[in-house]
């Protein structure tokens, strides 16, 4: 049974809009001064730095700002709770992980494209269970995709420096050749940064490499209760849940940075993590950030905390602050007093004011032996991580930007981690060195020009692990409903045919209780249309751009058509949706009247670019269309 006591969070009003000329000339007001900030951020002496915080299996409301607090269930999080009501924040209400589980939802960040384009499927091997030395990941992030790190290097508003800090798990960190299924090197270096300090995969929130450095102690001493089975007997004094220290430790999960004198260009971290591997990440931000700040370099820094993911044993002060599920909220404290802590030392370095903070987490809340309810992590959205549904995947989400933002704004149109690498091309005005390659992600900045009460101008897309859906505003399709890593809830946990596509209104549905496939017949067939639509594109992407995937069959040939309107010399801006191989104008307007969302397309070179819009532009020798 779903409790009524979520209801005012997930359901917590945008704005207060009334029909007055009073609003309208405010909105119209604050639109024009977001213009007039970005022209003033692009033209002042200091560029915008940018800071993105990525935590790990962070639910929705495993922070106190969206959680009912009156539970007792809900972690103390007072430096989240002022970021997010903040005159510089944009809050996001409907903010999505590109998928439930973490590898996929990293490269979307860093390339503003779903992961299927990259052809990360999964949640890549090599986990705390398996040491990097002796584990491949397999393919991981294409040397290819344009990224942050690859974009504000192409600023002209100054000479950027910029690190990546935390978990990786996009890749190989150095080539392991003769180690079974490695492919090929994927490190933050291949991905576009100057410097950077990575665990390959998930580690522990307290004490991360204390297995790395292990004592022979004859009487380690009781074992902990510890939620994560792979624990030994030989660390030194390690925190592996429980509340206080011990003798066990997890498996060693190291630290590697970037050493050109090393073999393999790679070395492991050689300090041992005292204490919360939280405020190890930010002790290094903190020595970059003095760096850039001295040499009066812009920057852009990429943490990527590994709390909340398991393990997730709390330090002892913050375990002993909680009655129930101590471990799992005294790790979300923790990790709030470091990200308080980011704040504060931008603050205090003097950059605080030109400065863009992204927040966000890769996916929804694990249920683990620490969590009693995983629905106090969701607010009672559907499952959890791994799952498809909006407990997997609807999860925390802020942008905060003291030169951008001026009130504190509550955006409920759709957002995802796609969206942040086209915001900060916006901010800087640099493009792509792929301009035809396809963007999933939008620009973030007309929402603050709107307060988010505008309609998202195109769908969300989710693809990973067999699982696939598209959210267009406030309509959901799923191709199947599954568990995901936590107990499977009612009603679906009793029915014996789940299979798919299922349709949702999530404006009036949010728990996707109410099928609508044959209730919404038009809704179904429209995102079905688009459903299929990015299927195709992405098969474009992994053959004609990546180059990463499998050659895939033909598809049948459109038949040509004549019944378009011809523009001589004329090309179109603008990403393409899908790219096919053409030699007459007829046969490429046959391809764009077979798209349903193709509203024009251009023939240049033997190649047909099918566009979502109409924005001519003059190409000598194109030919462009426009369906009749």
């Amino acid at each position: 049974e779903l409790s009524q006591l979520y209801e005012f969070r997930l359901h917590r009003p945008a704005i207060t809009v009334r029909n007055t000329v009073s609003t309208m000339v405010t909105s119209m007001l604050l639109a024009v001064t977001a213009v007039a900030l970005i022209t003033t951020i692009l033209a002042a002496d200091v560029p915008p730095n940018f800071v993105f915080i990525l935590t790990d299996d962070q639910g929705w409301s495993d922070n106190s700002y969206n959680c009912d607090n009156s539970t007792g269930m809900c972690a103390h999080t007072p430096n989240l709770d002022m970021l997010s009501a903040s005159p510089h924040t944009a809050l996001f209400h409907r903010f999505y992980s590109a998928a439930g589980v973490c590898s996929p939802t990293r490269a979307s960040l860093l390339t503003g494209r779903t992961n299927e384009r990259s052809c990360i499927h999964f949640a890549l091997r090599c986990d705390q269970e398996d040491p990097a030395p002796t584990c491949a990941m397999g393919p991981g992030l294409p040397h290819s995709e344009f990224t942050i790190a690859d974009a504000v290097k192409k600023s002209t508003a100054g000479n950027y420096a910029s690190i990546m800090i935390g978990k990786w798990h996009l890749g190989d960190l150095w080539n392991k050749t003769g180690v079974k299924g490695f492919k090929w090197e994927a490190n933050p270096t291949t991905a576009g940064f100057d410097d950077w300090l990575m665990t390959e995969a998930e580690a522990s929130s307290s004490m991360s490499n204390c297995g790395c450095f292990p004592v022979d102690h004859a009487n380690p001493g009781p074992k902990p209760p510890s939620g994560y089975s792979k624990i030994t007997p030989h660390g030194d004094h390690c925190v592996v849940g429980g509340g206080y220290a011990s003798d066990w430790c997890y498996p060693c999960t190291n630290y590697y940075y970037p050493n050109a004198s090393s073999p393999i260009g790679v070395s492991p971290e050689t300090t041992k993590v005292p204490g919360d591997d939280s405020m190890f990440i930010v002790d290094r931000f903190e020595q970059f950030l003095q760096t850039q700040v001295a040499a009066k370099r812009p920057f852009l820094a990429h943490l990527a905390l590994h709390s909340i993911h398991e393990p997730h044993p709390a330090m002892p002060e913050y375990y002993h602050m909680y009655d129930h599920d101590p471990d799992y909220l005294g790790t979300l404290t923790q990790m709030d007093v470091q990200i308080g802590r980011i704040v504060d030392l931008l603050k205090s370095n003097g950059v605080y004011d030109n400065t863009i903070i992204f927040y966000t987490t890769d996916n929804g809340p694990h249920q683990g032996a620490e969590r009693t309810d995983i629905r106090f992590s969701t607010s009672y959205l559907r499952q959890c991580k791994a799952a498809i549904t909006e407990g997997g995947i609807r999860v925390p989400g802020m942008m905060h930007a003291p030169m951008l933002i001026t009130r504190n704004m509550n955006i409920t149109t759709p957002a995802t981690t796609a969206d942040f690498l086209p915001t900060l091309m916006d901010v800087l005005q640099v493009e792509s060195d792929h301009p035809t390659w396809a963007m999933d992600g939008i620009s973030l900045l007309p929402l603050l020009k709107t307060n988010g009460s505008a309609p998202r101008p195109k769908p969300l897309v989710f693809s990973w692990g067999g699982l696939i859906g598209i959210i267009d505003n406030e309509w959901k399709l799923i191709n199947k409903i599954t568990a995901g890593q936590c107990d499977f809830q009612e009603p679906y946990a009793s029915m014996k045919d789940l299979k798919g596509p299922f349709l949702f209104n999530l404006a009036t549905d949010y728990h996707e209780l109410h099928r609508l496939n044959d209730a919404e017949p038009e809704q179904f067939a429209r995102l079905t249309a688009l459903y299929n639509e990015f299927l195709a594109s992405v098969a474009n992407s992994q053959m004609n751009e990546t180059g990463c995937g499998a050659p895939a069959p033909p598809a049948p040939t459109p038949p040509p058509s004549d019944a378009c309107t011809w523009r001589s010399d004329s090309g179109l801006n603008g990403t393409d949706m899908t790219l096919f191989a053409a030699t007459t104008k007829e046969q490429c307007c046959g391809m764009c009247k077979a798209v349903s969302a193709c509203k024009a397309a251009d023939l240049n070179n033997g190649h047909c670019h099918l566009k979502a819009e109409f924005t001519p532009k003059y190409h000598r020798g194109s030919t462009a269309c426009v369906p009749n």
